[in-house]
């Protein structure tokens, strides 16, 4: 970014620090992870506001969010400028199934962190992907066992479609 773009991120921390539940220096740092993990800095404003409401409302801290999302969004593809409507859209969306199903936000993320590349790579979308995270992780599956064998069963059927036969 220029010293112009990284003022108006300065000032627009300051002043979010006044209207949300946090402190700018806590909102900075999600703001410099946001950076060190790729978002553009036209996006790194509403990005970060949407991280640290997704730390106020859920079990997932701002830092974690920002780490996890950020690389989904990576894995996903998502682009430039539409990380931070994309990252909008996620977080309401994981936010609407941790109200609705037997798991945390913090599952599902989590869990759709483990799923992303292999979902990806098996033509997933990113609304499969968060609904077979949910799904696993409502019923108990943990992140770690069930992602690597929800990878593995990805990665069989995609490499069974991709050489046809029987």
């Amino acid at each position: 970014g220029t010293p112009e773009q990284f003022n108006e991120l300065s000032s627009s921390i300051r002043k979010m620090s006044k209207t949300m539940p946090a402190s700018a220096t806590e909102i900075a740092g999600v703001a410099e992870a946001a950076g060190q993990l790729g978002v553009p800095i036209g996006s790194i404003e509403g990005f970060t506001k949407t991280m640290i409401d997704l730390g106020v409302s859920t079990n997932l801290s701002a830092q974690d969010a920002a780490s996890s999302i950020a690389k989904i969004g990576n894995i996903m593809q998502v682009k430039g400028d539409d990380l931070d409507s994309w990252s909008a859209k996620f977080g309401a969306t994981i936010v609407g199934l941790g109200n609705n199903f037997a798991t945390t936000e913090s599952d599902i993320v989590q869990m759709a962190n483990r799923l992303a590349a292999s979902g990806k790579i098996a033509g997933l979308t990113m609304p499969e992907i968060l609904g077979l995270s949910t799904a696993m992780s409502s019923v108990g599956i943990e992140a770690e066992a069930g992602g690597t064998a929800m990878t593995q069963t990805l990665t069989g059927i995609s490499k069974a479609v991709s050489e046809g036969g029987k």
